[in-house]
C-alpha cells in the first residue's frame, strides 16, 4: 500500500477547502521543523491564506494540532491496521521468508511515501500518552492477533524455532521495520525498498527459522 494517508483523512473531514490547506500546510511545516519551531504566519503562507483566516479557523496552533490528530484517533489508525491485515492475508506464499518479506516491504512502502506525516507521528507518540496507546491497542487486535496465528501454523509446520514464543517474532519484526522507518523519518535517508526488505527478511529468518 501506498497511498497518501493525510489526504485520505483530510477527504473524510467535514471541513472546507481553507481548512484543508491550513491543516496540509501544518502537518507539513510541524514534520521538517517542529511545532514550536512553526509559527502562524508560516503557515498562512504555505497555505495561500491571510494569517488572519488561519486564527479564524483556528485559534491556537494547538487547535491546528488537535485537528489534525483527532481524525488520526477516528479514521487512520483502525483504517491503516485493517487494510495491512488484509492486504497481506489475501495472498498466498510459497514459504515463510515470502510472507516476512512481503509484510516489511508493505510497510516500508508505507511509510515511505508518508514520510512527514510518520515525522508528526512520531513526534505525538512521544508527547500524547494516550494516542501511543490507542495505536499499540489497535495493532495488537488488529494486525498482531492474526499474525500470530499465522506464526504459529509455520512453527506447528517446524519452519519455525520450537523454542520462540510467536510474540517474540512479532517482537523482532517490529524491531526490524522501526530500525529502517527511523532512518527514513529521523534521518531522511532514502533507499531501495525492495533491498531493504531483502535485507530486513534476512535478518528476521536468522532469527527465528527452523535451520
Amino acid at each position: 500500500m501506498a497511498e497518501d494517508i493525510f489526504e485520505n483523512m483530510l477527504a473524510k473531514m467535514d471541513i472546507t477547502q481553507r481548512q484543508q490547506a491550513v491543516l496540509r500546510a501544518s502537518m507539513e511545516l510541524f514534520a521538517t521543523q517542529g511545532f514550536n519551531q512553526t509559527s502562524t504566519r508560516q503557515i498562512a503562507q504555505k497555505a495561500g491564506v491571510a494569517e488572519g483566516t488561519v486564527y479564524k479557523q483556528f485559534k491556537t496552533k494547538q487547535e491546528i494540532l488537535t485537528a489534525i490528530l483527532t481524525p488520526v484517533r477516528e479514521f487512520v489508525i483502525p483504517q491503516v491496521t485493517t487494510e495491512f491485515t488484509q492486504e497481506i492475508l489475501v495472498r498466498q506464499y510459497p514459504g515463510l521468508g515470502d510472507l516476512v518479506h512481503e509484510m516489511i516491504l508493505n510497510r516500508l512502502q508505507l511509510v515511505d511515501n508518508n514520510r512527514n506525516f510518520a515525522r508528526l507521528m512520531c513526534g505525538s507518540f512521544l508527547e500524547q500518552p494516550r494516542l501511543r496507546q490507542e495505536v499499540a491497542a489497535a495493532f495488537t487486535k488488529q494486525v498482531a492477533a492474526p499474525f500470530l496465528k499465522i506464526f504459529e501454523f509455520y512453527q506447528n509446520r517446524g519452519q519455525i524455532r520450537a523454542d520462540l514464543a510467536t510474540q517474540s517474532i512479532v517482537q523482532l519484526m517490529i524491531s526490524t521495520l522501526l530500525g529502517y522507518t527511523a532512518r527514513m523519518v529521523l534521518l531522511d535517508q532514502h533507499f531501495d525498498l525492495q533491498t531493504a526488505a531483502d535485507e530486513g527478511t534476512s535478518l528476521v529468518m536468522h532469527g527465528i527459522a527452523n535451520s
